[in-house]
């Protein structure tokens, strides 16, 4: 395709510190190179960048020409890590996120008629109670120690994972050993946690294969049972669909939950003037969570998307295989779209970001982790009133994870 060899092809470093502190100047720099530009990232090599709102959102809901699955648009990239996973680990390739149109909308469909039957608005006392809870713990721990806690260890982590038990509906008894597996799935990866993340992850997977044979015999409430009984058209959730639906919902109800509340509570200890505004209204809490979402941009990139065919986009030439990242940071942060976008307003009237994605495969859990961030951020600190960082703010790190805005640790006292 002519044009190609003549694109210039922009070093990014998505991991370092400085960026992590602040991603703004490198989004900004990206969107005035154009809305799709080709940059060279770890692993993946050179690939396309999606940068602005407009490119973004043409990228996500474009399914003729970019789809999910590698396959699809003859790169054999995934089909290679597939080989690569051990056995039992497999079924987790062939999740929700990884397929598209006709068999995403199948799979999409099931799991919408499971979530119907839950409703978050009715489950939201119990999840503050779950946030009361794990705020005792909380302060268990900081009543043992004289430097401080670890919000992150200690609330922002354990808060979302009995969220998602309670949610599954998996028997009380099992919470503890589910939450230490599942608790591998966020940490940050490196080569010293691989085999520490693995052998979590296995267990996970066999723990959920016996939980969905004992439900299909003895179905118990909650949303495990819920997808185990979804039907559409005759059809239903195979069982390593149904393994691979969970660890999704793991990821899309604990991880993004996570980090959210983690991050939102340091962007709030930088914006003291914003937090003494949302502690003195909670009216805001709805639109602070909104703003929260689009100024952390927990995930700063998608998943990949593949070019099906050759195809013009945004200006560039796009040969077909070749990988497409839509920026969800830089769209959300495109002063084209969002008025002083480096700025953190809790009041900020428009919800357009695009923190969750767009299109189908909009975040699965995007209901779940509003109301699940708000509960944290009203509880937390009417409880505790005077938190604050029990460290300078320099130490405060953030995680090596590409793609990921988050936090390794968060030391806070009162």
């Amino acid at each position: 395709m002519p044009g190609l060899a003549r694109t210039p092809v922009t070093e990014l470093d998505l991991v370092s510190p400085a960026f992590k502190e602040d991603p703004f100047p490198t989004w900004a720099r990206l969107r005035a190179l154009g809305p799709v530009v080709r940059v060279r990232l770890p692993i993946f090599g050179t690939v396309w960048l999606a940068t602005t709102y407009e490119a973004v959102n043409d990228l996500l809901r474009d399914h003729q020409h970019f789809v999910q699955n590698p396959a699809a648009a003859g790169n054999r990239w995934m089909g290679t890590i597939v080989r690569w996973l051990p056995g039992g680990l497999r079924p987790l390739a062939a999740n929700m996120l990884l397929r598209d149109p006709p068999d995403h909308r199948r799979l999409r469909g099931l799991v919408d008629q499971a979530f119907q039957r839950q409703s978050i608005e009715a489950l939201r006392p119990r999840l503050e109670t779950l946030a009361e809870e794990s705020l005792d713990r909380l302060a268990a721990a900081a009543a043992r120690s004289r430097r401080g806690v670890d919000l992150v260890a200690h609330f922002a982590r354990p808060f979302p994972l009995s969220v998602i038990c309670e949610l599954l509906g998996l028997p009380a008894e099992d919470h503890t050993r589910f939450t230490r597996w599942a608790g591998a799935f966020s940490k940050s990866f490196g080569f010293a946690a691989l085999f520490e993340t693995f052998a979590g992850l296995n267990k996970l997977m066999l723990y959920c294969r016996s939980e969905y044979r004992r439900q299909r015999r003895r179905p118990r409430g909650g949303l495990l049972a819920a997808l185990i009984q979804a039907e559409e058209a005759g059809d239903r959730l195979t069982e390593d669909e149904l393994v691979a639906m969970v660890f999704l919902l793991l990821a899309a109800g604990h991880e993004t939950t996570l980090h959210q509340i983690a991050c939102s509570v340091l962007t709030l200890f930088d914006h003291p003037e914003q937090l003494d505004r949302l502690c003195h209204d909670w009216g805001l809490a709805d639109l602070a969570v909104e703003e929260l979402l689009r100024y952390v941009s927990f995930a700063q990139v998608s998943k990949p998307r593949y070019a099906r065919e050759d195809v013009e986009f945004g200006g560039q030439s796009i040969r077909k295989g070749q990988i497409v990242f839509a920026c969800l940071a830089s769209a959300n942060s495109d002063p084209a779209v969002f008025s002083e976008p480096t700025r953190l307003d809790l009041g900020r009237p428009s919800h357009r970001h695009v923190a969750f994605g767009a299109g189908i495969h909009v975040c699965l859990g995007a209901k779940l982790a509003r109301v699940e961030t708000a509960i944290a951020l009203q509880r937390l600190f009417t409880r505790f009133p005077r938190l604050s960082l029990a460290v300078p703010r320099s130490q405060v790190r953030y995680a090596r994870r590409m793609g990921l805005r988050a936090l390794d640790a968060l030391p806070v006292r009162w």
